[in-house]
């Protein structure tokens, strides 16, 4: 193993990985054609890289690389039962160490709140793609591909739920999210760790949220147009708490069939924006209910990183081996780039300059409109200033590296000019 001196940036890129791998419980196996460690290479590479095509990341592999691998062979790789438990498992791992590496560091906008304390927060959704060649059609039509990921608030770390699987018609996010038990919702957290999830009006099932409440999983969404809550009660909380600006009314309210929610009023303080939040969790501050689910934006952020940063907009693979193992490589990439900034962040002392100068003038135009419209910032909101994707001057920086490597002193010193300004 290098010295860390000797190190480039993809030695420390793919170090998460490397680790994941030594561990005892691996399960990787001998592959004459392509190993185990270099499939999960190769995936994470297809989405950093530019090849779009499959026949094109062979073809690259093969001369970068010279990877003894065929088409037939990496696309055999990708259907591969045993393959998608391993890069599963590495996957999550890598999660796991991203979440660690967050801890301490002051990156968590939730931390500093009490009434969290043994919560873990996520925001999940659906995202869909191009369907791949050869894709069979469903209902007479070849329908998009659906993946549906999680993103924790607290660290940004990103993994998947599932894979849409839909049998007549595409399949809805409600009828995924039954599918799922409330265990895969709660992205392994231990027991005895309450877990929120934010997610759009598409997750309201009100008896589901009261299943789902009995396994420590609730709820913060928005209530759709055509709802037929009725209010029961008013609850108590604290209109001098800062964190709170912007709140309008807390209330109990029974739905049409009879279960026992919570109603939140809300007006943007920056917009003047209303909203009706619904929430199975009872014992949050409302403002900070509301500031979760403001939150929950990070996942579309980490979308549009995926989809116009990196260029991953269609499925690889027909199979659903495949599918899945491509949303993993997608996770893994996003989580590796993650680590990696914050590691520049905390051993060289570089930040995104240009990313926090734009996002400290955008937040000073919007408590200006605040303020002339006679409105309060909310203090949450005003405070919460982290990086929600990596700008592309960084991951174009990033691929060249990982092509190109050199020592990792002359990478950095490569990185300066372009997290100090945008190319003009």
């Amino acid at each position: 193993m290098k010295n860390q001196t000797d190190q480039s940036v993809r030695d420390r890129f793919f170090a998460p990985v490397h680790k994941a791998l030594a561990e005892p419980d691996a399960g990787t196996r001998k592959c004459p054609s392509l190993s185990d460690r270099d499939h999960i290479l190769s995936g994470i590479g297809r989405v950093m890289g530019t090849e779009r095509s499959g026949r094109g990341w062979v073809q690259h592999m093969q001369m970068d690389w010279g990877a003894a691998v065929s088409v037939c062979g990496f696309f055999d790789s990708l259907k591969s039962a045993r393959r998608l438990a391993l890069v599963e498992d590495i996957a999550t791992h890598v999660r796991l160490q991203a979440d660690r590496q967050c801890a301490g560091t002051g990156a968590d906008p939730l931390a500093e709140h009490p009434e969290l304390k043994g919560f873990a927060v996520y925001a999940s959704d659906g995202h869909y793609e191009k369907a791949a060649a050869h894709t069979p059609p469903v209902g007479g039509e070849i329908q998009p591909q659906g993946f549906f990921y999680s993103v924790n608030l607290r660290t940004h770390s990103m993994g998947l739920l599932d894979i849409a699987r839909p049998s007549v018609k595409k399949e809805h996010d409600m009828h995924a999210l039954k599918r799922l038990t409330a265990k895969s919702l709660r992205m392994g957290e231990k027991e005895g760790v309450k877990v929120i999830v934010a997610y759009d009006p598409a997750v309201i099932d009100y008896q589901l949220w009261r299943n789902w409440k009995t396994q420590g999983l609730y709820v913060v969404s928005t209530e759709k147009e055509n709802s037929a809550a009725e209010p029961v009660g008013l609850k108590e909380w604290d209109r001098a708490d800062p964190r709170n600006t912007g709140v309008l009314s807390d209330e109990y309210v029974s739905t049409s069939v009879g279960h026992m929610m919570r109603r939140i009023g809300y007006r943007d303080p920056e917009t003047g924006r209303g909203f009706s939040f619904m929430t199975s969790e009872f014992t949050v501050p409302p403002g900070l209910l509301a500031f979760i689910y403001k939150l929950r934006w990070d996942i579309e952020k980490a979308f549009d990183e995926k989809k116009n940063k990196l260029g991953v907009v269609k499925a690889w693979s027909s199979s659903a081996e495949a599918k899945c193992q491509q949303a993993h490589f997608v996770c893994l990439a996003h989580n590796l780039m993650l680590m990696l900034e914050r590691l520049i962040g905390e051993t060289e002392g570089v930040r995104d300059e240009k990313v926090e100068a734009k996002r400290a003038k955008r937040q000073a135009l919007a408590e200006r409109i605040a303020a002339e419209a006679g409105r309060r910032p909310n203090p949450l909101v005003a405070g919460c200033a982290r990086a929600t994707e990596r700008s592309l001057q960084f991951i174009r920086w990033l691929r060249y590296c990982l092509g190109k490597p050199r020592h990792w002193s002359l990478e950095i010193e490569l990185l300066l000019p372009y997290m100090e300004a945008y190319i003009s």
